[in-house]
């Protein structure tokens, strides 16, 4: 609202979804989706799924089972849900900033870490990796071998952020966007979840799931653009919160399809079918996959972000003091992972134990570590 002469005031016509200030909800997010992703790394050294810096002894059935489904739906839709909750407070953080400020803002903010990690971090966690054992120099001499290319490790996610951060700030320079909200209709989801699905498709016909180019999994890039231009249009659209109805058929279209993806994972076996069949390839069972990650990236984390907003968004003071250190818990964890990963070697505990302790710790230390950082002058600016 804005006064004008002599006292009228002016009522902003814009829909008031469509300034999205940092919010409970998403700080309340933002905690859950860092200590997942903690829990999630630590998991890929006692289960063997995915590509991490150790792989130990694993878990024994049926936590291996259990935690290789859980894991197997989670990533469909998980690194997409971190993107649309970063696209969601894109659109305001540009209006707000104009697109120079915005950018070089971005920068500071994504940039800056990513190279903090891969300079101070990175050379001691590569250097432990058993992939670069071979390497008998010592340290210091494995330091410029490991700076290029360099090695970012978890914070890839930061770059590929600033760059799609970037991208829209140029697109909206070139075509402002339209004033007004707009009601969300499933066909639109549908018709992004289908684009989701056939360029998952294409892309792993050459990189599978699970393979990494450029240290990126590039198989599963299209969800994450999917997932950050799914926020921008939530926030730009005014969707949330979302309409009771759409709320409901999204939830239930979201658990029908983890649904179909946990059975077709489980049967897998069973049936005869190698799991290198679902990760790429022209191959039906990878088309399928394709299809229920399209529909689990548009409807799961659209449900996700809505629940929090109605359920979560509020705040005692421990849950902002947790909030207010998630990123910098985020760029810490892999270095303190890796240090309870070894320390676990020592104590000779069986794999069931050193899994939950070195995921418990490692969440409760990284988010300690990340406390200490917020309250260091110059650092908390940027964390």
């Amino acid at each position: 609202m804005r006064v004008l002469p002599g006292g009228a005031h002016e009522v902003a016509t814009a829909p008031a979804s469509w300034r999205p200030t940092r919010s409970a909800w998403a700080d309340n997010l933002k905690v859950v989706l860092v200590a997942g992703v903690i829990v999630a790394h630590a998991t890929m050294a006692w289960t063997g799924i995915g590509t991490w810096v150790f792989e130990e002894p694993p878990v024994r059935e049926p936590l291996l089972t259990l935690l290789t489904l859980i894991t197997a739906v989670v990533s469909l839709f998980g690194l997409p849900l971190f993107f649309l909750v970063a696209g969601y407070f894109t659109p305001r953080s540009l209006e707000r900033k104009g697109p120079l400020r915005f950018v070089a803002d971005r920068a500071l903010r994504l940039l800056v870490p990513m190279t903090f990690y891969i300079l101070f971090l990175s050379p001691w966690i590569e250097y432990v990796d058993p992939d670069n054992k071979g390497w008998s120099q010592g340290f210091w001499p494995f330091v410029p071998h490991v700076l290029w290319p360099p090695a970012p490790g978890p914070t890839w996610f930061l770059g590929v952020l600033f760059v799609l951060s970037a991208g829209y700030a140029a697109l909206r320079a070139l075509s402002p966007r339209r004033a007004g909200a707009d009601p969300l209709r499933l066909r639109q989801l549908f018709a992004l979840a289908a684009l989701i699905a056939v360029a998952s498709w294409t892309v792993r016909l050459g990189v599978p799931m699970g393979v990494e180019r450029w240290r990126l999994a590039i198989g599963q890039a299209p969800g994450w653009l999917g997932g950050f231009a799914l926020g921008i249009a939530a926030a730009e659209r005014g969707w949330f919160p979302l309409d009771a109805r759409v709320a409901r058929r999204v939830r239930y279209v979201a658990w029908a399809a983890i649904l179909a993806s946990v059975v077709a994972i489980a049967t897998s076996g069973p049936l005869g079918y190698a799991m290198e069949l679902y990760l790429g390839g022209l191959t039906w069972q990878s088309a399928m996959v394709a299809a229920a990650e399209g529909v689990i990236i548009v409807t799961a984390t659209l449900w996700v972000c809505d629940a929090f907003q109605r359920r979560f968004d509020h705040q005692a003071r421990f849950g902002a003091e947790l909030s207010r250190s998630a990123f910098a818990a985020f760029l810490v964890h892999q270095g303190v992972l890796v240090g309870l990963v070894l320390a676990s070697r020592l104590v000779g505990w069986p794999p069931e134990v050193s899994y939950l302790t070195v995921a418990t710790l490692g969440v409760a230390l990284s988010f300690g570590l990340g406390w200490l950082l917020t309250r260091v002058p110059g650092v908390s600016r940027i964390v």
